[in-house]
């Protein structure tokens, strides 16, 4: 069932909004309200912001501290954060995944954040790299790159070939993966079935294409990046048809599949979300539902 509402329901009181200068509108819900075995629904929000940062703002997220329905249900305890949604996405609205709400409840009660991620705000948010491309297998070396703590690598071929083999699962892994299933009451066939899970997507990797870029380094470091742009010689950036991170342990892997060869005087940008580059804006909210 859906609800898309006509009006639109304001989450921040008006004082609220007044002084954070950012307003959040329910744009749609979506309810499926399922309870059948290992069958469970989901409370889908679709959000739309208001306000005078917006335009400044590259990307934002909604962050759910507390949602509870009417009869008291805890739909969310904070725990899963979303990810940065860019503001030209999905006509600038944001999703919200929440549990499914009692049977008998109307109404869902939301607390949380909307969080803006502004690059204008900290001239350290944006690195670029000159001819990040020339030398491959190495860690890149730039200032930006050094005052963040970060070391990336960008990897040849055969240095992304070495990589792999390097991530296989091995039988280390397995029983390591065994034993942690064992320690917090996994079954039996559960573990098993993950195990095989792991093995079979690893025969599935797909080799990269001639004109991919691929970066190398620690998860930590991919984590605070929002987004790489490979530039050309002219500084314009080369447009890229796909992006992906794979990860293992504590290195990930980001593979860019630019729509030509870039050159190996290449410049890459990165955006990195750091704390000065972030608003944050309380709301609360009553959701009624369908």
């Amino acid at each position: 069932m859906r609800l898309l509402s006509l009006l639109g329901v304001v989450l921040l009181s008006l004082s609220a909004a007044a002084q954070s200068g950012v307003g959040v509108e329910l744009d749609e819900v979506v309810d499926n309200r399922v309870n059948a075995g290992q069958f469970v629904g989901t409370l889908e929000l679709r959000l739309k912001l208001t306000g005078s940062n917006l335009d400044r703002a590259a990307a934002a997220r909604i962050n759910v501290k507390e949602a509870r329905d009417d009869r008291g249900t805890v739909l969310s305890d904070g725990s899963r954060m979303n990810d940065f949604m860019p503001r030209d996405y999905n006509m600038g609205t944001l999703q919200c995944s929440l549990a499914t709400p009692a049977r008998a409840a109307k109404s869902v009660r939301v607390k949380g954040t909307v969080e803006l991620f502004v690059p204008a705000r900290d001239p350290s948010a944006t690195i670029k790299i000159d001819n990040a491309l020339s030398k491959l297998d190495k860690p890149l070396a730039a200032k930006g790159l050094k005052a963040a703590k970060m070391e990336i690598t960008p990897l040849s071929p055969n240095g992304y070939v070495e990589l792999m083999k390097s991530r296989k699962i091995t039988d280390k892994d397995i029983e390591a993966i065994r034993a942690e299933g064992k320690k917090r009451g996994v079954d039996e066939k559960e573990i098993e079935m993950a195990i095989e899970m792991a093995k079979a997507f690893e025969n599935i990797d797909t080799p990269p294409s001639q004109n991919a870029v691929i970066l190398s380094g620690r998860k930590a470091d991919f984590d605070r990046i929002y987004r790489v742009e490979v530039l050309g010689s002219d500084g314009k950036p080369i447009q890229v048809g796909s992006r992906s991170t794979s990860t293992r342990g504590e290195n990930s892997v980001m593979t860019l599949d630019p729509s030509e060869k870039p050159p190996a005087n290449a410049t890459l940008e990165l955006v990195l979300l750091t704390d000065k580059a972030r608003m944050s804006f309380p709301f609360e909210l009553t959701v009624p539902l369908p």
